[in-house]
């Protein structure tokens, strides 16, 4: 185990309500021995085919992402005294096989967020809905069981494991998306996954705000999942399903809306929060202001790269006060600095995006002060009727 102390380890290993209170402990992902998206019906529908004939991760491609998570690791350590873990290396060109299904490789394992989310003290694992996903939890497995241990207070959670049969997928979703004709679906908040199925969802659909949880139902999350977080976590997080407008690109709730403090939020122009949920958040009673994230820089990816354009949403908050941003996204940075007062730490990161994700996506915070609160008045009154 993998770990960087300069300063002692916190009495409480497993401590996280929110997205921006101050952080202490950290884990960050791995791209060595990453080998390519292998050829399944989310990722045709992610890289619109083009994977069949992009299948090996290249070296230099690797040594780009390693180098951008190095220096990012040397910024937390040493500039800010936080503990980062690392997980083991797996070689992900790899074969893998169930009772149901079989792949050439599995999917780079540098996006811990993807795979869990910290909820209070409770490390939640997700059934992700990717195939080539189905045993990424294990690269993180030794790292996050010596927290468990080391922390009685913790708890461990996972779903039923699915067994993602044919049946989890809706294959008649448009692999193209020729003439807009993934548009007609996302009209009707329809996607690749099957609402009925097994409970699957990614890590990453799960936003976390103290009292409350929003969860994207989208390409990576279906209503069975949510319905699986409402039972398991419904007494303790107020669990509010997200629908985005104008989802047409599978995209993780992380790099579409994010919480910079309590009462800022950032959406994405591109896919609004629909009407509903949006009149819930903003309005007299919560007194929380959102505005929309400015056009990235970095709008076009390398060849190769599937990741949304909005990864500049993807930013890491130090604190409520100190975010980390990709350094050429200066629209976002000013905007940050100038009219909200915060302070920005740019960090070059763009040649980690071709591994599945940016800050947020590439970390999980395993500890960071504070406790449980609500920083939605209106939401305490509606739901203590």
């Amino acid at each position: 185990m993998n770990y960087f102390f300069q300063t002692p380890p916190p009495t409480r290993f497993i401590n996280s309500w929110n997205e921006t209170d101050p952080l202490r402990t950290l884990f960050i992902g791995n791209p060595s021995k990453s080998y390519g998206i292998p050829v399944e019906f989310p990722t045709r529908v992610r890289s619109y085919n083009t994977c069949i004939n992009n299948n090996k991760m290249e070296e230099q491609q690797i040594q780009k992402a390693v180098k951008c998570i190095n220096n990012l690791i040397d910024i937390l350590k040493y500039d800010y005294s936080i503990q980062v873990i690392r997980p083991d290396t797996y070689d992900h060109s790899n074969s893998i096989k169930t009772p149901g299904w079989e792949l050439t490789n599995t999917n780079e394992n540098s996006c811990p967020r993807d795979t869990f989310s910290i909820l209070g003290n409770t490390i939640l694992e997700a059934p992700m809905s990717w195939r080539c996903r189905y045993f990424e939890s294990q690269v993180y497995h030794n790292e996050l069981l010596q927290l468990w241990r080391a922390d009685r207070n913790s708890r461990w959670i996972q779903p039923p494991k699915s067994a993602m049969t044919d049946n989890l997928y809706n294959f008649d979703y448009p692999i193209y998306n020729n003439n807009n004709e993934r548009q007609h679906y996302a009209n009707k908040y329809t996607y690749i996954l099957n609402n009925n199925a097994e409970p699957v969802f990614d890590a990453a659909d799960i936003l976390r705000c103290g009292k409350d949880l929003f969860v994207q139902r989208g390409f990576t999350t279906n209503k069975t999942g949510i319905e699986w977080i409402k039972r398991e976590f419904g007494n303790q997080f107020r669990i509010h399903e997200t629908l985005l407008e104008n989802n047409t690109t599978p995209t993780h709730l992380d790099a579409e809306l994010t919480i910079l403090r309590p009462g800022l939020m950032m959406t994405c122009p591109e896919k609004p929060i629909k009407d509903d949920l949006l009149r819930q958040i903003k309005n007299e009673e919560n007194d929380w202001e959102l505005f929309e994230a400015p056009e990235p820089v970095n709008h076009k990816m390398v060849d190769g790269c599937y990741s949304s354009k909005w990864l500049s949403m993807n930013v890491l908050s130090i604190d409520e006060n100190t975010v980390i941003v990709e350094k050429k996204e200066k629209p976002l940075i000013d905007l940050l600095e100038n009219t909200y007062g915060f302070q920005v730490v740019p960090v070059d990161f763009f040649d980690a995006y071709m591994f599945g994700g940016g800050f947020h996506c590439q970390t999980l915070d395993i500890c960071r002060d504070g406790t449980q609160k609500s920083y939605f008045p209106y939401f305490d009154r509606i739901y203590n009727k």
